[in-house]
């Protein structure tokens, strides 16, 4: 059943998005328009509206309901929005054509005039949910201005039918309606405005949560469990398109030195500083992430062991041409370094063992070294 109805509901609102709420939310005010021109009949049937009266504000009605939702399913909308600034809904000129309606109607339905009130005040409230405080009392004032018009319309027409003063009264009722309408409206403003605050808030605050869950607070780089979960998409990938890739783990030389020479604050210095480094001399698709203390990991997609080693040469070079004086004139870092092949994902542990065991003959053999393995 869903899947005859989708076809359908794509061809009439659009494909999914806010654009189909707005074609929605129109195609209810036709809906609304379509009540009104039944009404309309049953009036005239009762013989309570004449046809000159009843005819031409039922089409205007269904016209105005159809021209609004041809103006959402066309993207009309979103061109005077992009252009004009205009408010994508169009809810200030849906709620102003609607105000025009329920004055027309309040002017040629004689004795049920009554019900035009309710209609104006259905608009203002419609309207309450999409525009701001000031738009929305502007809006209340508007229906009454217009009230106030037609009232003074029919007394000085036909005053037999329509006494002043009951027409003050539909009046006074409908400015007491309308104000609180517009107080509950600030209200409401009020509310969506905390609201799309604490959402802002929310966001902000998971997205700080994602990144530290992701990001070494230190350096920046990726942490264990990013790096961990990059290799999985990665080895994916490899496996797919059959291209190697090498994982390489990198041990800063003598690094309790410098902390014992310079304290934390200096070794935190160098840290950031070689992060800082190593990230401008890698690829757009290579990652570093810090895997602990003075370890890092790097990740390096469509690469072999020789280009890899090759890789890590180049950084090795920018460290020696790049001295840490922030920390101490002509400080000097080196590292040494495991690299091996990872075949895929069934392998990534292994891979980690095999790189940290080569980072390990690296160092045995006197630092400042690559050893493959």
């Amino acid at each position: 059943m869903n899947r005859s109805i989708t076809p359908v509901a794509d061809w009439l609102l659009g494909p999914a998005g806010p654009q189909r709420w707005r074609v929605a939310q129109s195609l209810l005010a036709l809906g609304a328009y379509a009540v009104l021109a039944l009404v309309l009949a049953w009036q005239w049937r009762l013989d309570l509206i004449s046809t000159r009266a009843a005819l031409p504000l039922a089409l205007a009605a269904l016209g105005c309901g159809l021209g609004f939702v041809a103006v959402m399913r066309s993207g009309l909308n979103l061109v005077l929005h992009r252009r004009f600034g205009i408010e994508p809904s169009l809810t200030l000129a849906q709620s102003v054509a609607g105000l025009f309606g329920a004055v027309w109607v309040y002017l040629v339905t004689g004795p049920t005039r009554g019900a035009a009130l309710g209609l104006m005040v259905l608009v203002v409230v419609f309207a309450m949910f999409r525009l701001g405080p000031r738009e929305a009392l502007g809006l209340a004032a508007a229906a009454l201005l217009l009230l106030g018009a037609a009232s003074r319309w029919l007394t000085l027409t036909d005053p037999f039918h329509f006494p002043a003063d009951v027409e003050a009264l539909n009046l006074a009722y409908t400015t007491v309606v309308l104000a609180g309408v517009a107080l509950l409206a600030m209200r409401v403003t009020q509310l969506r405005e905390q609201h799309q605050q604490q959402r802002t808030e929310l966001q902000q605050a998971l997205s700080r949560i994602s990144e530290l869950a992701t990001r070494d607070e230190l350096t920046g780089l990726p942490n264990r469990r990013a790096i961990l979960d990059q290799l999985a998409t990665e080895t994916a990938r490899q496996a797919r398109k059959k291209l190697p890739l090498a994982i390489a783990l990198i041990d800063l030389d003598h690094f309790k030195r410098i902390n014992d020479a310079h304290g934390h604050a200096g070794g935190d210095q160098v840290l950031r500083g070689f992060a800082h480094r190593v990230e401008s001399e890698l690829r757009g698709g290579d990652v570093m992430a810090r895997w602990g203390g003075e370890e890092f990991l790097l990740m390096l997609p469509d690469t072999s062991i020789e280009a890899a080693q090759q890789c890590l040469q180049r950084l090795r070079d920018r460290l020696r041409a790049s001295p840490f004086d922030e920390v101490a004139p002509g400080l000097q870092l080196t590292f040494s370094a495991g690299v091996t092949g990872c075949l895929g994902q069934g392998d990534i542990d292994s891979a980690i063992e095999r790189a940290d065991q080569a980072m390990y003959r690296a160092k045995e053999a006197g630092r400042d070294r690559t050893e493959a393995s």
